[in-house]
């Protein structure tokens, strides 16, 4: 423990991530532009090159799009170092990021060699999305340094990082790994406790679920789901989220539909409505609004819409409007 709380006050800048698919390639790219050296490891030379071709083509579109100069572009990729020998990406690092197949055994025999190789201040994070931290570090000697961060596919362009702990995880890890992914400017949220799957991961199955049911029960096609879900519902998430926009649109609203489509209303609902708490209009639902936040909250949703319907119009996506089509 007292190696970790000496760790607490240390930058994290020797990387090792583990696993050079899609996801530790974003990772490593984005760790290497914030300055970080980073030993990338793949089980396989042929898996190690797919991951340099994929790190230079990430690496090149973001020069494309402005989010890296050209100038530093060779720079940063020059921080990656591929390697084929575990060893390289755990000794001598300061944390070490597996991102390796769902798959518990697997995971449970790398952390147990990782736990074995890396110095006993190195902190090792595992980028899983559904499997218990707490089971992953079940060998391990040293669990208290064991932890989950969590990415999002692509990892260096989604800034949201779920940190979970395991039953034995150091406070002082949490908040090392926390501070990190704030410097690396990621929107890291932290978990209470060990959550497998956390909210992302969950709510994505959920939606996952009922778009398989609405195509196997012959209501839309895929095309015609995805096509909802990118030009009107998912176009919204990207500034609202599901509580903001309940309270928007109206709780006593939402509870009509769900009573209209034969569907339960779940408690806290009924409580909010029958206590008068609808949302925007009563100034309190989920949230507490104010005239100024609520123009604040309904600018900002124009304004992120705004600039997908111009992306959408000047790349021939969406037709623009003109004034002979007016009748």
């Amino acid at each position: 423990m007292a190696t970790l709380r000496r760790m607490k006050h240390k930058r994290l800048m020797r990387i090792g991530v583990v696993g050079g698919g899609a996801m530790g390639c974003g990772i490593a790219l984005e760790l290497a532009i914030a300055g970080r050296q980073v030993v990338l490891f793949n089980t396989r030379a042929e898996t190690s090159e797919s991951a340099r071709v994929k790190l230079e083509r990430d690496a090149a579109l973001l020069v494309e799009t402005g989010l890296l100069s050209a100038e530093q572009r060779p720079a940063a990729l020059a921080r990656i170092r591929r390697t084929t020998v575990l060893a390289e990406a755990a000794v001598d690092q300061d944390l070490v990021i597996e991102s390796i197949p769902e798959d518990l055994a697997l995971k449970q025999q790398l952390f147990r060699e990782l736990d074995r190789l890396a110095a006993p201040d190195t902190l090792l994070a595992t980028n899983t999305t559904a499997l218990s931290v707490t089971a992953i570090a079940r060998d391990c000697a040293r669990p208290e340094r064991v932890l989950s961060a969590h990415y999002y596919l692509p990892a260096h362009l989604v800034p949201l990082v779920d940190v979970i702990p395991g039953e034995k995880t150091s406070p002082d890890a949490v908040e090392t790994v926390r501070r990190f992914l704030e410097e690396l400017g990621k929107s890291p949220v932290v978990f209470a406790k060990d959550v497998p799957g956390s909210v992302g991961p969950r709510l994505q199955q959920a939606l996952i679920g009922e778009a398989i049911r609405l195509v196997s029960e012959g209501v839309a096609t895929p095309e015609m789901v995805d096509r909802v879900l990118t030009q009107g519902v998912g176009r919204r998430l990207g500034a609202s989220g599901v509580f903001d926009r309940l309270d928007l649109v109206g709780l006593d609203f939402i509870t009509g539909v769900l009573r209209g489509s034969g569907r339960p209303v779940p408690p806290v609902l009924s409580e909010k409505v029958e206590k008068g708490e609808l949302g925007l209009k009563t100034g309190r639902g989920f949230y507490t609004w104010t005239p100024d936040s609520t123009a604040a909250f309904e600018e900002r949703m124009a304004r992120h819409l705004i600039t997908q319907l111009r992306e959408d119009r000047a790349a021939g996506r969406l037709r623009t409007p003109t004034p002979e089509s007016e009748e």
